[in-house]
């Protein structure tokens, strides 16, 4: 789905949250204002958010989930009037790829969907 982006979005994660499928990581929720989100930390002691759905809580041990998928927080800038590929929606982001085949997050309120 294409759509174009309607208010500029400025990457400043420098060091962004990866998780492999099948990792484990320490989490918890945490207030904030997109709903759907778990604040992890990786086995390299990384902080970040991921999406509740990319995560199982393993049973008899809070705090501590299992990706069912991999996951990469890196967000991408981008600038209104840019034109953006929606490759998937989750919680309130997307995952977009721009026109110079860069890919990252972005707020779905940054961007207009194009139908």
């Amino acid at each position: 789905m294409k759509a174009t982006v309607k208010k500029s979005h400025m990457s400043d994660v420098l060091n962004p949250f990866k998780a492999k499928k099948g990792e484990f990581v320490q989490g918890e929720e945490r207030p904030t204002q997109w709903e759907g989100w778990i604040y992890c930390k990786n086995k390299d002691g990384v902080n970040g958010w991921a999406p509740k759905v990319f995560l199982r809580q393993i049973d008899n041990n809070p705090g501590k989930y299992q990706f069912i998928r991999s996951y990469n927080a890196i967000e991408i800038s981008a600038f209104e009037g840019d034109s953006v590929e929606i490759k998937e929606t989750e919680s309130g982001w997307a995952w977009v790829v721009n026109i110079k085949g860069e890919d990252g997050w972005i707020p779905l309120v940054n961007l207009d969907l194009e139908v």
